[in-house]
């Protein structure tokens, strides 16, 4: 068959506009924690730490002025389980989740 007569099919998505939506649609308030404890549960984690660091840190040697608004203060997550390979393919899902169909899944509830 010609080549010429192929052409590159498939969706595509603008990744940072995708993002920006997820952002925008995400519910305010307490989600993000209970989504680190529904992850941390699902991983097997018998352990999960939240600690808040309200520290500033100094903005004059970034490798970009924008980068600023990210020096603090944060919040930092720990839980002593181990992410399998499809715990790394389900996170790297921008804007869903695999745990629907997995009963065992805490987070499968959303």
């Amino acid at each position: 068959m010609d080549s010429l007569l192929l052409e590159d099919f498939g969706q595509k998505v603008d990744l940072t506009r995708r993002i920006r939506e997820v952002l925008l649609n995400y519910p305010e308030g307490t989600t993000v924690l209970k989504e680190l404890i529904q992850n941390a549960d699902d991983a097997g984690a018998t352990r999960v730490r939240l600690c808040l660091d309200r520290r500033a840190h100094r903005t004059d040697s970034l490798l970009s002025d924008s980068l600023a608004q990210w020096q603090g203060p944060s919040l930092l997550a720990y839980n002593d389980a181990v992410f399998t390979e499809e715990d790394f393919v389900s996170i790297s899902r921008i804007g869903g989740s695999g745990k629907h169909g997995q009963a065992w899944k805490t987070g499968r509830f959303g």
